[in-house]
């Protein structure tokens, strides 16, 4: 998920939908966040997908790990907080896919300097 936080800083959760589905989840952690700050932030779904309960925890397991060095924090005290990761989604999607696939990274994410994302523009 997505979520931008009332400050307008952007967030991504990554982790196990609670519940009956991603959307419930999203709304528990859309009146978490109202309950403590009294105000909604945006949250977009950005990976829906049902995975085999057996591997669920472990897959989840594996993207704390490899994103932990850029997890968020806050005062703040929301459900999911401790789930949220100051990545890019794009990246945080694609190691997803892989992690599903069985691609298990022995290190850790490394987010790109602006001058390895500059240099990867195609002009």
């Amino acid at each position: 998920m997505e979520i931008t936080l009332p400050s307008g800083m952007i967030v991504n959760k990554c982790g196990v939908a609670s519940g009956q589905s991603s959307k419930e989840r999203m709304l528990q952690i859309c009146a978490s966040i109202y309950d403590d700050q009294r105000t909604t932030p945006m949250i977009k779904i950005k990976r829906d997908r049902e995975v085999d309960a057996e591997n669920v925890f472990k897959f989840e397991n594996t993207m704390h790990k490899f994103f932990s060095n850029y997890r968020y924090s806050s005062k703040a005290k929301w459900d999911g907080i401790t789930e949220c990761f100051c990545v890019p989604i794009e990246d945080m999607v694609q190691a997803y896919e892989l992690v599903i696939e069985g691609v298990v990274p022995d290190f850790q994410y490394q987010m790109p300097s602006t001058k390895e994302a500059e240099d990867s523009l195609p002009f």
